[in-house]
């Protein structure tokens, strides 16, 4: 089967199960939701950066989760301070002394550990706040991100010439980009009204999320280029991972949020 036959087919039977779960759960079970997507991300990076303590790490993160359920921000920064020393301590209990490289290795793991907190644990936290003003904010934005990859598809290779940043992902296009920027903005203006916009706004804002959607994309594919692989995972046919599925979340939630809720950028 060829690759993009794999990736339709696996789109249209994940869509309407995503599609239910954004729009049916209430906030509490969203957030777990989202809470256990995140988790499956921040494993597939730290199996990327080849990290033996991946389990360790993993739980080290998930904590950090606990604080954003509670709303409790001022805990999740003390836990972005202080996971990294739990880790220096528990591998220090572990490895031995004089192990070869063992400093690059900690650091390793320390910047995958704050990768995961602050890009993928926070951005995704946000779809949670979204829920929690109305609940189809996040199955607005899903479906603004979903067609905006669609269209810088389309886009990209009906009429892509122009590379856009060529020496990370070289069949990112400049045409791609306004595909993505087409797409978003489709969505937003259909949704202007439920959004409390008008419909120059709603424009406006679709096409900050085309924008950011795509730099969300550009940013895990630097990520892949540091590790040297081509997909997050195989978890998904046709698709990668989960974290080549939501990278474009990590600033198209927050910044969604922010503007809404009242900080206008």
């Amino acid at each position: 089967m060829r690759e993009i036959h794999k990736r339709v087919l696996a789109g249209l039977c994940l869509a309407p199960p995503i599609v239910f779960v954004f729009c049916f759960l209430p906030p509490q079970w969203f957030f777990f939701f989202i809470a256990a997507v995140t988790l499956l991300a921040v494993f597939e990076l730290i199996k990327m950066a080849e990290i033996r303590e991946k389990y360790l790490l993993t739980v080290l993160i998930a904590l950090c989760l606990i604080p954003l359920y509670r709303n409790a921000m001022q805990l999740y920064v003390l836990c972005l301070l202080f996971t990294p020393m739990v880790y220096i301590f528990a591998l220090s209990l572990r490895r031995k002394a004089g192990e070869e490289n063992i400093n690059r290795k900690i650091m390793t793991a320390l910047n995958v550990m704050l990768l995961g907190e602050i890009f993928l644990v926070l951005p995704l936290y946000y779809f949670y706040l979204l829920k929690e003003i109305n609940s189809l904010l996040p199955l607005i934005l899903l479906f603004a991100v979903w067609a905006s990859d669609i269209m810088a598809f389309i886009f990209g290779k009906s009429f892509g010439r122009r590379p856009l940043v060529p020496l990370i992902s070289p069949k990112k296009t400049c045409e791609g980009l306004a595909g993505a920027m087409t797409g978003s903005m489709i969505i937003l203006a259909l949704s202007h009204r439920i959004l409390g916009f008008n419909i120059i706004e709603a424009v406006i804002i679709g096409a900050v999320i085309g924008i950011l959607g795509q730099t969300g994309d550009i940013f895990e594919s630097v990520w892949k280029r540091v590790y040297n692989v081509k997909d997050s995972s195989a978890l998904i046919p046709g698709h990668g991972g989960i974290l080549d599925r939501i990278d474009s979340f990590i600033f198209t939630a927050p910044f969604l949020y922010h503007y809404i809720a009242g900080i206008k950028i």
